[in-house]
C-alpha cells in the first residue's frame, strides 16, 4: 500500500474491503472516517488557524511530511513548515524559528513518554521556535502509518489547536512540554 496522504488512505480503505470481499464493510468504514472528519471541519469552522510545526525527527530537525499537513489543516491549524504527500524534510533550526509558529507538536516515532525524553533534550531549540505551546504526542498510535486511525490523529491536533471546540480523544496520549524546571543545589 502506498498512500502519501490522508484522502488515500480513506481510498485505500475502499480497495482493500474490495480486494477482500468486504466491500460493504469498507464503505461503511469510510463513511464513518468522513462523518468524523466532517465534525471536526465543522468544529474549527470561523476558527483561527494557528501555525503549526509539526517535528518529526529532532536530530536533526525534520519537519512533517506524508499525510500530517492534511491533518492539521482538517484540524484547523496551518502547517508552516510540512510539504502534504512529500517524504519529511530536514531543515535547519534557524530556518524554523523565522517561521513564527504558534504550536509547535513533537512526533518523533516513540511513545508520548519518549517523545516526551526526547524533546526535553532539545528543548532550547525548541524553546528558539518562540510558539506559545508544544506538544508531545504519541506518533506511532495515530500518525506514522496509514489507516483509519489516522483520523484519531487529526481529533487529537484538533483539540491541541482547539482545545475549547474539541475534547481530547480518549485513545491518544499527548503530553504537553514545558520548559524544564531547574533545582536549586542543596548546600548542607
Amino acid at each position: 500500500m502506498r498512500v502519501a496522504t490522508l484522502s488515500e488512505m480513506l481510498e485505500e480503505v475502499v480497495l482493500l474491503g474490495e480486494a477482500t470481499g468486504m466491500e460493504e464493510h469498507a464503505h461503511e468504514l469510510r463513511g464513518e472516517l468522513e462523518g468524523r472528519l466532517a465534525t471536526i471541519r465543522a468544529a474549527v469552522s470561523g476558527a483561527g488557524s494557528p501555525r503549526v510545526i509539526a517535528l518529526e525527527g529532532l536530530h536533526p530537525p525534520r519537519v512533517s511530511g506524508f499525510w500530517i499537513p492534511e491533518m492539521i489543516s482538517i484540524a484547523g491549524g496551518e502547517d508552516v513548515a510540512g510539504d502534504p504527500g512529500l517524504n519529511p524534510a530536514s531543515v535547519g533550526w534557524g530556518e524554523l524559528s523565522s517561521l513564527g509558529a504558534e504550536v509547535v507538536i513533537v512526533m518523533p516515532t516513540g511513545s508520548v513518554w519518549d517523545v516526551e525524553a526526547q524533546a526535553m533534550e532539545h528543548w532550547e531549540r525548541i524553546a528558539s521556535l518562540g510558539a506559545t505551546r508544544a506538544f508531545a504526542v504519541d506518533a506511532t498510535a495515530a500518525f506514522s502509518e496509514p489507516g483509519p486511525r489516522l483520523v484519531d490523529g487529526v481529533e487529537l491536533l484538533c483539540h491541541l489547536l482547539h482545545p475549547d471546540l474539541m475534547d481530547p480523544p480518549g485513545n491518544t496520549a499527548f503530553i504537553a512540554l514545558q520548559a524544564p524546571v531547574s533545582r536549586p543545589s542543596r548546600g548542607f
